[in-house]
Order: structure tokens, then C-alpha cells, then sequence
């Protein structure tokens, strides 16, 4: 036992440690996963702001604009040409001059006029992320900030960001914008890698090997394409040292920008963590063997004393149990004449004592021996079962059922008054011969003759009233039987 002891002790260690790396493991894929996810939630909270943003830029500057409403069409054909070329602070407004008169725009910087008005409202309102339009005299006018331009400042917010945050643990987070689903050379782009600064603007390709031989590139974007997000390892040359370190990784898709984020950990990092468990469990296996010893010593000590006591135990549970089956009917399940008798002089006690007892019944089955004689006595004993196991179900809990000789039975009522015995007589009558005996040759019904009665103050012990409801049960015989006769 001491061998198998420390062989398990020793195995159960590896698992205990595996177990820990898998925690550990399970602990950092959570990290990862949540930052990441922080990270999109920023993103569309900052994309929500800078939209915000532009819209109140967008009416801030038609604002302006509209301040010159009263002066002539020509002043206002040079007010808004010179204010959107001289004025730097508005060079990310992208606007067009429309001379309603003449049909067509006469400033257009950057070429987003169509034939008509309305195409040219129409075509490009889709493409801004705020815009205004509106008419002064002739002339009509299209001001606004593109989508294009404001997800560019989202963007280098967003690269800014990442850029400044620190990450314990030696974790690192990389951005790639995917250019081609299907992968291949020059698929995706590094936008931004703080670990890895040198890599940022290179371009990536999905055949690339790591250190060991597999392809990284191609199982992150096999695992976006199919999912939107993934956790994968490869090994790559941690800075400031040659030898190749394995990495946890988590990336997620972000459509908007068709970026895929990762966040990643040197699993190397975990040795530490793992030593110390280590350490730790072989210090609790020191102590478990000392006290292993100390335990087998104590049982040598103890077994002979526990043996016999077992053994008392066993004679004394055995004993019980023989005193059990000895107190009840082995046919019917009722308790036997003897056990009756203990329970009847215990109930005539406790009456002297307190003045209450229990209802004292008995009855037998009316022509029991007919039934014997016709279908033979294994019959008779299935009605003998059958009557007893239905009595316990109609009877309550604290009611006893005594076989007090052949097909005679006693019972005790606890509770049952003296006004109320006659009526549960008709009740216990009417119950019986509502039972049918079949498992023979044709279906039986019994019915019973009863005498109940109780303790009198003038009774010297229980033998009278049970007379007295022997004498009960005759007296409902000679009535015809299927009968109840109370004596008080």
C-alpha cells in the first residue's frame, strides 16, 4: 500500500501540475479574449464620437456660410470661393459651387459635380459622414466631411492607442489589415505591432513558416474566415533573445476596417507560476507521506480494537434483527401474539398512568375455514397477506396489527373515542369487503365479525378488555357476522 501510495502520489503530481497549466491556460485565453473585445467596444465607441464630432464640424461651418445669405449672388460666389481656399482650418470640407442658372458647378476642387444638381446631391450624400446643402440666390451649394476621412481619424486614434498601452505579463497585441480573403503572397499588411515595430507597414503572406515549421498567417486566417475569431500558437523570436518562444494567441475580425486583432502571451511566461506550483506540491506530498506513516501506524495500533468492536456490533445488529423477525408474522407482516402482548400491557400502563389508551379491536375472517377447505391453504394464505397489507394502508401509521391466532386478529387504535368506535367499525367492515382475492380459481370477498371495546379504571390489567372485545366479536357473530358489536 505504501509502494502504490507514492507511485500514485507521484502520478497524480503530473496530472495536478497539467491541470494547473490548463487553469492558467484557460485564465489567459479569457484575458486575451477580453481585451480584444474591450478593444472593438472602443473602437465603435470612438467611430460613434468622431461622427459626432464631424457633424457638429459640418454645422459649424455651414453656419458661417449661411451669415452671408444678404449680401448679392456675385459677393457670395467670392466669399465662399476664397473662404474654402484660404482658410486651412476647413481644407478636410469637401465642397461644390452649383450655378442653378447656368446648370453646372463653377467650383469643384475636388470633383464631385454630375450633370445635374440633383446627381450631384444625390451620388455623393451616401459618401459623407455629415453633410449640408443649400441655395443662395442662383447659386447652390454641397458642404461636407466623407466617411473616408473620418474613419481615417478613428483609425489613427485607434493605432495611437494601442501604440501607448502597456500589457503585463510580456503580452503583446498586432493589428493586420486583410486585403485578400484567399490569402496568398502580400495578403494582409501590418498596421501596427509595439513588439515589433519593425515589422509595422511590411506585407504578409499566408506561406510564411514560423520557427517550427508551420504556418501561423494561414491557420489565423482559415480560423477568421470560418469563425470571425480564433486562438492558435506558433513560435517567433522574442526580442532581445534568438531562442524561438511558443505564444497563445487570440484574433478577432473587425469588419468595419477589415482589421484582425490579436492579443497574444509568451506561454514560456507560465513557468514561473508552474515552478512555484511544483515546488509547493512536492512540499504537501513531504507531508502526506509523514503523515501516511503516522497513519498506518495508529491503524496498527487500533485494528484489533476495531475488529472487535465490529464484531460486537455485527452480533448486536444481528441480534436486533432477529428480535425484529421474531416480533412479526412471518405470512402476514402483522406483529406476532407475543409482540401484541408487550405492546398491550405497555398500552394498559401508560392508561393507568394518564387516564388514555387505545382502541382495542378484534376481529376475524367469517368463514375463513370454508375457504381453506375449497381452494386449500395457500389460498387462505393469500387472503391472510392480502387482509393485512390493506389494513396498514387504511389504518394510520401509529395503529398496531396484531395476528393473535389463526385467522384472528387484534388492533390497536390510538386515539379512537369511545363516540366515534362504532362508526369506524362500519367504516373498517365496509373497507374489508371491498377487497377481491384473485391468483386463484375465481375471485374471493371476505367480510369480518368485530368487537371493539377500551381500558376501564376497574380493569387489572389488559387480558379483560381483550375479553371483552373476544366477547364483542361472538356477540356480532351470532348477529349473522359482517358485523361490529361495541362493549364498554
Amino acid at each position: 500500500m505504501v509502494c502504490f501510495y507514492l507511485f500514485s502520489i507521484d502520478k497524480i503530481g503530473q496530472i495536478y501540475l497539467g491541470s494547473s497549466r490548463d487553469v492558467i491556460c484557460s485564465i489567459k485565453k479569457d484575458f486575451l479574449k477580453d481585451t480584444v473585445n474591450n478593444l472593438v467596444t472602443e473602437i465603435d465607441l470612438k467611430r460613434t464620437a468622431k461622427s459626432k464630432n464631424v457633424e457638429k464640424y459640418v454645422a459649424r461651418t455651414f453656419d458661417i456660410i449661411d451669415v452671408k445669405m444678404d449680401i448679392t449672388d456675385e459677393e457670395f460666389h467670392d466669399f465662399f470661393i476664397h473662404f474654402f481656399q484660404n482658410n486651412p482650418d476647413y481644407k478636410n470640407v469637401m465642397v461644390v459651387l452649383w450655378d442653378g442658372s447656368a446648370q453646372k458647378a463653377v467650383y469643384d476642387p475636388y470633383g464631385l459635380s454630375h450633370e445635374t444638381w440633383v446627381d450631384t446631391v444625390y451620388n455623393n450624400a451616401g459618401t459623407f459622414t455629415a453633410y449640408r446643402v443649400a441655395m443662395h440666390g442662383k447659386y447652390r451649394y454641397f458642404l461636407g466631411v466623407t466617411k473616408e476621412y473620418t474613419e481615417s481619424l478613428v483609425k489613427t486614434d485607434i493605432l495611437s492607442t494601442i501604440r501607448g498601452v502597456q500589457f503585463a505579463g510580456n503580452s503583446f497585441i498586432r493589428v493586420n489589415e486583410i486585403m485578400n480573403d484567399k490569402g496568398g503572397e502580400n495578403y494582409a499588411v501590418c498596421r501596427i505591432y509595439p513588439d515589433m515595430p519593425e515589422l509595422e507597414g511590411s506585407y504578409l503572406s499566408t506561406d510564411t513558416p514560423d520557427s517550427k515549421g508551420d504556418y501561423p498567417n494561414k491557420k489565423e486566417l482559415d480560423g477568421i474566415n470560418k469563425k470571425g475569431e480564433i486562438f492558435y500558437s506558433y513560435y517567433v523570436e522574442r526580442r532581445n533573445s534568438k531562442e524561438a518562444a511558443k505564444t497563445l494567441v487570440y484574433s478577432k475580425r473587425y469588419q468595419n476596417y477589415n482589421w484582425v486583432i490579436s492579443m497574444g502571451i509568451y506561454l514560456d511566461d507560465l513557468n514561473p507560476y508552474l515552478n512555484q506550483i511544483d515546488r509547493e506540491s512536492n512540499q504537501m506530498v513531504s507531508r502526506l507521506t509523514y503523515a501516511l506513516v503516522l497513519l498506518f501506524a495508529l491503524i496498527l495500533a487500533v485494528s484489533l480494537s476495531s475488529i472487535s468492536l465490529i464484531e460486537n456490533l455485527y452480533h448486536r445488529n444481528s441480534r436486533k434483527q432477529m428480535e425484529s423477525e421474531m416480533n412479526l408474522d412471518s405470512l402476514t407482516g402483522a406483529a406476532t401474539r407475543r409482540n401484541g402482548v408487550k405492546e398491550l400491557t405497555r398500552a394498559f400502563h401508560k392508561f393507568k398512568q394518564m387516564g388514555t389508551g387505545p382502541g382495542i379491536m378484534m376481529c376475524d375472517l367469517d368463514h375463513f375455514k370454508s375457504i381453506n377447505d375449497k381452494y386449500g391453504h395457500s389460498a387462505g394464505d393469500r387472503v391472510l397477506s392480502l387482509f393485512v397489507s390493506e389494513m396498514k394502508l387504511f389504518l394510520r401509521s401509529s395503529d398496531m396489527v396484531i395476528r393473535w391466532g389463526g385467522d384472528e386478529f387484534v388492533f390497536l387504535l390510538q386515539g379512537l373515542r369511545e363516540e366515534a368506535a362504532m362508526d369506524f367499525c362500519r367504516k373498517f367492515i365496509l373497507k374489508v369487503s371491498e377487497l377481491r382475492i384473485g391468483d386463484i380459481k375465481e375471485e374471493l370477498s371476505i367480510t369480518v365479525s368485530v368487537g371493539i371495546t377500551f381500558f376501564k379504571d376497574t380493569d387489572e390489567d389488559y387480558a379483560q378488555a381483550v375479553n371483552r372485545a373476544d366477547e364483542g366479536l361472538y356477540q356480532s357473530k351470532g348477529k349473522g357476522r359482517n358485523s361490529a358489536s361495541v362493549i364498554l
